[in-house]
């Protein structure tokens, strides 16, 4: 069965996700209800030198440029702090895992992985974070998941954000048997079928389908709105998560007449390549004589390297695009409400509730009391006023 999850309605009320069986409770504000002794004694003061040395280090290191400054401050010290935390003593069989397809330059993913940290934390639980040296490595997740299991008794369950999920679904299956704790899905659906959920598995997320039905129906909108004929829209895109642009493209072809759309798939969800394609793209337009209406990228971290693409081009071709992006990232809502450049809206994953929503699925699974396979989200667009 599948669960849909509205947004949180204006003023504070809990959202309800319900099932032919069971009302999940989802929301800003839903508790975990784990029933457990009061924390442990504080840490002894070497550990918190420890931490504080670690800590210090990474801002010598970033002080003195030994660092590469191209990439953000704030992913070098939460790489710092990571390994501090990885020093200090957690508590044995009361840790949850949260396994990552990316951290590095992907500020959603690090939110989700704050918000996972203070659910649990309210709980006296410990986070592991397993995290990829490179970002949307199968190879690397799969040497994560086999540590796991190797050491399952140390964990009440695990999150995992599963990448290249066709490539990876075997080493999925085999896990879950291993493991045999519940495990939760985020995200990225690795399962094409509610039947295909291994028995102590769940998934909960924003689906990619319904992303691209709110991005192609603002595009559509917009172009109603300011009479833009036979508009040409760039998407930019990659290999996972594919129903984002697909979704916006049939909504577009059935509400606009005369569209045009090129699908650019190899931007991987990396700024550069974004602004490299939108570079390109306009300049094959300038050729032509063309237009660029809008730019659809599937994740605001493309949508903000489409917009270092459009600051650094003057030409006639993007007088008048504007931008559309998913996720909510920090630096895009900013963007939008400074309501001066491109990037008009995003489509939002709401990062907080995700990580809420997902903890309670797995503590309902660690009850054993009935669980949805599948929880869906409902995603909201952030838009310029």
């Amino acid at each position: 069965m599948r669960d849909e999850v509205p947004a949180d309605r204006p003023g504070g009320q809990v959202a309800k996700a319900s099932s032919r069986s069971s009302v999940v409770q989802a929301g800003r504000d839903v508790r975990i209800t784990y029933k457990q002794s009061p924390y442990p004694s504080p840490r002894p003061a070497g550990v918190v030198l420890l931490a504080g040395a670690v800590c210090t280090s990474g801002l010598v290191l970033l002080l003195s440029g030994l660092v590469n400054l191209a990439v953000p401050v704030w992913t070098t010290l939460l790489a710092v702090m990571a390994g501090a935390v990885t020093a200090l003593p957690l508590r044995r069989g009361r840790r949850v895992f949260l396994v990552t397809s990316a951290f590095n330059r992907k500020p959603w993913i690090v939110e989700l992985m704050q918000h996972v940290h203070g659910t649990l934390n309210r709980n006296g639980l410990d986070l592991v974070l397993k995290a990829p040296e490179h970002d949307y490595d199968a190879a690397a997740q799969a040497h994560h998941l086999r540590h796991l299991a190797r050491s399952r008794r140390d964990y009440l369950g695990g999150l995992v954000v599963a990448t290249e999920v066709h490539r990876l679904r075997p080493e999925l299956v085999e896990f879950c048997a291993d493991f045999r704790a519940p495990v939760v899905f985020l995200d990225i659906e690795p399962f094409d079928d509610e039947a295909d959920y291994p028995p102590n598995t769940a998934f909960v997320g924003y689906l990619p389908a319904d992303i691209g039905v709110l991005a192609g129906q603002w595009l559509a909108d917009h172009f109603t709105r300011h009479g833009v004929r036979r508009p040409h829209l760039l998407i930019l895109a990659g290999l996972e998560q594919v129903d984002r642009q697909r979704c916006c493209a049939e909504v577009l072809r059935s509400r606009v007449d005369g569209v045009s759309i090129v699908v650019d798939d190899s931007c991987a969800f990396q700024r550069s390549r974004a602004r490299d394609a939108v570079q390109a793209h306009v300049r094959e337009l300038d050729a032509r004589d063309g237009r660029l209406d809008a730019v659809f990228c599937t994740d605001d971290e493309m949508a903000l390297g489409a917009v270092d693409a459009l600051r650094g081009t003057h030409s006639p071709t993007t007088g008048d695009t504007v931008i559309i992006g998913v996720d909510g990232a920090p630096e895009a809502l900013a963007l939008i409400d400074n309501g001066t450049g491109p990037l008009r809206a995003t489509v939002v994953q709401d990062s907080r509730r995700l990580a809420e929503s997902a903890i309670h699925v797995l503590e309902r699974m660690r009850r054993g009391r009935a669980t949805p396979k599948q929880t869906a989200l409902r995603p909201e667009v952030h838009q310029a006023k």
